[in-house]
């Protein structure tokens, strides 16, 4: 979009709260440096103000996220009638994303512009090499006698002019015919058809070729980037990119954290030619997961989204370390990393992987710190060859490794069984009637023995003539105990009440699992867990090095002893086999086995205390690591980055993957500010200073970069000079007013609720109309796979709707089931009793957002669902629309919607604190003159109950790196802290 500013005349006079003073005024005498503001703080505002006192000469820049240069900066320029002519290089007049050929187009008219502002977002500042496809005559193939004479000789053309684009093909075809006076040059549109003639032959193909000038290195005929596209120029011997914008504001700076990343080497190379460079953002380095991704913690697994200040997760050598950063990122495009054992870890496209490869171990190289976003590109650089290389080797396997979990420390706990004995039932054993089991091997039952609770013995049965294995029962000894009698039960089994209360009783083999109090303890019992397993359903491979293996017909608990093997800082895959039953049976009688899970895995100890075992077990030099198979795109969601105590800043998330804290990523966003004069002319000078390499053992590889011990104060100090960060405290805002509005659900659907808690099944009876016109009934059941899939059907059915769509068959998706109105009551009752004052109204589901509009707009009330466009933003804050539904994604950073309406409904109850921050920072901001009344549903008797007592557990408090380069507003930070603790308290979305 352009917008031309025609008048002179200076715009109002802008007051500034006084943080936002502060900042302005560092800005000002700062020609390089951040700002970093949090939500609702008013950095661009802040920004422009700069700008109009300094009013720099030339063109400006600004790099930021899509949302926010195509609506946020437009909008402010425009209330405040800054004289600035803008363009965007995103989007033309009408809001409508640029094709390529008009974006290039407008990149050349930079060049004759007068001065003007620009908006381009990250992905667009530099592009990676495009390959041209080109049609390519294929090798031996015939003509056949029906092929058209012009498809024909258009063939022989390619043929002796070789590959050739669709254009270039036409344009020599028609020349060559009018070469020929006799012949008419044909219709562009002719060729094709014969072109396609051709294709359909399969006498030509389409192939994909590095560029004709370049051969894929990089140049302006294949790289379609603002920087890409800029004039180069010699210059004392140099070719120099002439550079038109002196003045850069970035916007979200993280995300030019990653040194190794295109978008910060292009702009590092104009760096030079930069006048003034500002730097914006409210997280200064992120390493976002999504706010479901599980955090390991000493006490258990804890959603991302529920971690908070002051708690402590798990470090990648195992160790406790505490939380003493949160920072939310808000909805971000997610990809999902696959690696080879079939874990998966779901991250935002800036989350950076500690990558290692077998040619770079081999080599002695270090590892390479790579961002999602630059691994999922087609093709990344390797810094071991200097050649473009994918995520697979030239054999087809995947190439790049992370590094493996230490041995994890938890806290020891008393547990009710010897864990060696627990194990043995649990792989040969049965905990049904008298617990016994059954082995062959005289040292597993010594073992055994020597675990028995006091009071208890070993009772030999005979084995069968078709077993060579012997059965064990334990007993008391005693009449009366677990073998069957009249007296049974009058002295009680230890060991079958033990089984009881660990939910074991009775459990058959594809039924058995691992209770919790043995997973979460410390490493001796895991370890003597384990290895009653692995001694009785385990085997060692001779000459396989410390390869193990373990079988199961369960599948939970082939999904605990993975845990367990991953606890103790192992590496483990899983197989599945179909194994075959007795040959013979009874007349009437058949067997048919039950899937087994087989489990691979490697241990730097051994996981055998059988002896005839244990000695094929071999230590490994070192541990095998996990391999990233795939990284595809998955969706958009909310993500959260924390920053740990640990001197590695390491942590570990889902199936004890090894990720990144945030300390290590601020070298580039800094150097981008003073060229490296502050932390390094570059990353290495950046870790020979603050940082120690700890090497994978055995090897002069780092396996990590861990901070010295003052690396964090001093790196604080050093950038203080250059950023500067005022709490968001004295804003003038109305009152906020929070009120919790219960919604009563009738008995019957409260009791199915709960049923459906705790089956995980819920059955639907679905009346509909058949062939014949009768109306007829079924049933159809809805099953949560799984707790997070338990979850969202919950809060589905709390709101009053449930997703009944079958995974597997397309025609369903989307389709819903309406349980109830209760919430849709309530709801049109709060809107109605609204003065006739704008409400706007956060919904989750789909679903919830098109009964919310039938039901509103059939009672007369004009509800209308928020687009993103700026034409509704502006219909809203004139008071046009008297309803509006929001869905938290759409409610992303700078989105002003407070001059509309000072009322917010939130219909279903989030987990996402950044979701919920975000979109009340919609109404609840600078420039709001009435009181904001954010009214929340609350469906009794269900998950929406615990939802704000979850939210206000997630207060927010500064990072430490934010307080280190922040100015002395000791009375400014009191003020934030209780508003902050208000403002958590609001909902946001999922």
């Amino acid at each position: 979009m352009t917008s031309d500013m025609t008048t002179a005349t200076a715009p109002s006079p802008i007051s500034l709260m006084p943080h936002q003073q502060q900042i302005h005024d560092f800005l000002v005498d700062h020609p390089f440096a951040g700002a970093w503001l949090g939500v609702g703080a008013g950095k661009t505002l802040t920004t422009l103000s700069v700008l109009q006192t300094i009013r720099p000469m030339g063109h400006i820049l600004v790099i930021a996220p899509v949302a926010i240069a195509r609506s946020t900066w437009i909008d402010e320029i425009e209330k405040w009638g800054f004289p600035i002519r803008t363009k965007s290089l995103i989007v033309d007049e009408n809001d409508r994303k640029l094709s390529k050929a008009k974006r290039l187009k407008r990149f050349q008219e930079v060049a004759t512009d007068p001065p003007t502002m620009y908006f381009i977002n990250q992905d667009l500042l530099t592009q990676p090499s495009q390959e041209t496809k080109l049609i390519t005559p294929v090798s031996g193939a015939v003509p056949a006698p029906t092929l058209s004479p012009e498809a024909t000789a258009i063939l022989g053309l390619l043929q002796a002019r070789g590959p050739l684009g669709r254009d270039e093909l036409i344009g020599e075809y028609r020349a060559l015919v009018a070469g020929n006076a006799n012949n008419r040059v044909p219709a562009k549109a002719k060729i094709r058809t014969w072109i396609q003639e051709l294709l359909k032959s399969a006498l030509v193909t389409w192939e994909a070729y590095d560029c004709r000038t370049c051969s894929g290195a990089g140049c302006a005929q294949c790289r379609f980037g603002l920087v890409d596209q800029l004039p180069v120029q010699n210059i004392n011997g140099q070719s120099t990119i002439i550079w038109p914008f002196q003045t850069v504001i970035i916007d979200e700076s993280q995300g030019f954290k990653s040194h190794d990343s295109q978008r910060f080497q292009a702009l590092s190379k104009v760096r030079p030619a930069i006048n003034r460079l500002i730097e914006l953002t409210g997280t200064p380095a992120p390493n976002a997961l999504t706010l479901d991704s599980p955090i390991l913690t000493p006490t258990g697994w804890k959603p991302m989204g529920e971690v908070q200040i002051g708690d402590f997760v798990v470090g990648a050598d195992g160790q406790p370390t505490e939380v003493v950063g949160v920072w939310p990122q808000g909805d971000k495009p997610i990809f999902r990393i696959t690696f080879n054992d079939g874990t998966f870890v779901d991250c935002t496209e800036d989350h950076l992987w500690a990558v290692n490869s077998r040619s770079r171990r081999g080599k002695e190289l270090d590892p390479l710190v790579i961002p999602t976003g630059e691994l999922t590109k087609a093709r990344s650089r390797s810094r071991a060859t200097d050649l473009e290389i994918g995520l697979m080797d030239k054999n087809g396997a995947p190439r790049w490794t992370i590094p493996t979990a230490s041995s994890v420390q938890m806290p020891s706990q008393n547990v009710p069984l010897d864990p060696y004995l627990l194990g043995v039932l649990l792989g040969d054993g049965n905990t049904s009637h008298c617990p016994s089991f059954t082995t062959m091997d005289d040292e597993i039952r010594q073992y055994a023995e020597d675990a028995l609770p006091s009071g208890t013995q070993l009772s030999r049965k005979t084995p069968r003539m078709d077993s060579k294995a012997d059965a064990y029962y334990i007993t008391t000894g005693k009449r009366g105990g677990s073998m069957p009698g009249s007296h049974r039960g009058q002295a009680p089994n230890p060991v079958k009440k033990a089984l009881k209360e660990l939910g074991l009783y009775g459990r058959r083999s594809w039924e058995k699992f691992i209770p919790e109090p043995y997973m979460w303890n410390d490493e001796s019992v895991r370890l003597e867990l384990l290895r009653g397993l692995c001694d009785t359903d385990g085997a060692s491979k001779i000459g396989r090095g410390s390869t193990s293996q373990f079988s199961t017909s369960s599948p939970q608990l082939a999904a605990d002893v993975k845990y367990l093997v991953w606890s103790l800082g192992g590496y483990v895959t899983e197989r599945f086999e179909q194994r075959e039953g007795p040959q013979e049976m009874p007349p009437g009688h058949f067997s048919m086995m039950r899937r087994h899970h087989v489990l691979s895995f490697g241990l730097p100890v051994n996981p055998f205390r059988l002896t005839r075992k244990a000695r094929n077990w071999e230590k490994r030099w070192r541990v095998r690591e996990r391999a990233i198979r795939s990284i595809d795109p998955f969706g958009t969601a909310p993500a959260q980055c924390i920053t740990v105590a640990a001197d590695d800043g390491l942590f570990l998330t889902k199936d004890f993957v090894v990720t990144h804290n945030s300390l290590h990523d601020l070298w580039s966003q800094v150097y981008l500010l003073d060229q490296g004069r502050t932390l390094g002319q570059n990353i290495t000078a950046f870790r020979d200073r603050w940082f120690t390499p700890k090497m994978v053992p055995g090897t002069t590889t780092p396996a990590k970069w861990i901070p010295t011990a003052n690396a964090e104060a001093e790196i604080h100090q050093a950038i203080s000079h250059l950023v500067m960060s005022a709490q968001n405290t004295n804003l003038q805002l109305p009152a906020l007013s929070i009120q919790d509005v219960n919604v009563t659900l009738p008995p019957d659907l409260l009791q199915a609720y709960k049923d459906f808690k705790r089956d995980l099944v819920l059955d639907i009876v679905q009346t509909y109309t058949d062939g014949d016109g009768k109306l007829t009934q079924s049933v159809e059941s809805i099953v949560a796979a799984n707790q997070a899939v338990l979850t969202s059907k919950l809060m589905q059915f709390a709101s009053g709707t449930l997703y009944t769509a079958d995974p597997d068959d397309p025609a369903t998706k989307g389709r819903y089931e309406v349980i109830h109105d209760k919430k849709i009551e309530m709801t049109e009752y709060l809107v109605r009793n609204n003065g006739g004052e704008p409400v706007l109204i956060a919904y989750h589901f789909k679903s919830d957002k098109e009964q919310l509009l039938t039901r509103l707009r059939k009672v007369g009330i004009d509800a209308q669902a928020f687009d993103g466009s700026r034409d509704m933003v502006r219909r809203w804050n004139v008071k046009q629309i008297p309803v509006m539904l929001l869905h938290p994604a759409a409610a992303g950073h700078g989105l002003n919607l407070q001059h509309g309406g000072s009322t917010m409904i939130w219909y279903t109850l989030p987990f996402s604190l950044e979701h919920y921050l975000q979109t009340n920072g919609r109404l609840f901001r600078t420039g709001q003159t009435k009181p904001v009344t954010i009214h929340r549903l609350i469906a009794k008797g269900t998950q929406d109950e615990r939802m704000p007592s979850v939210l206000a557990g997630k207060q927010q408090v500064q990072d430490d790196l934010i307080q280190a380069v922040s100015g002395d507003f000791n009375s400014e930070q009191a003020l934030l802290a209780a508003l902050e603790e208000e403002i958590r308290e609001d909902l946001t979305d999922l």
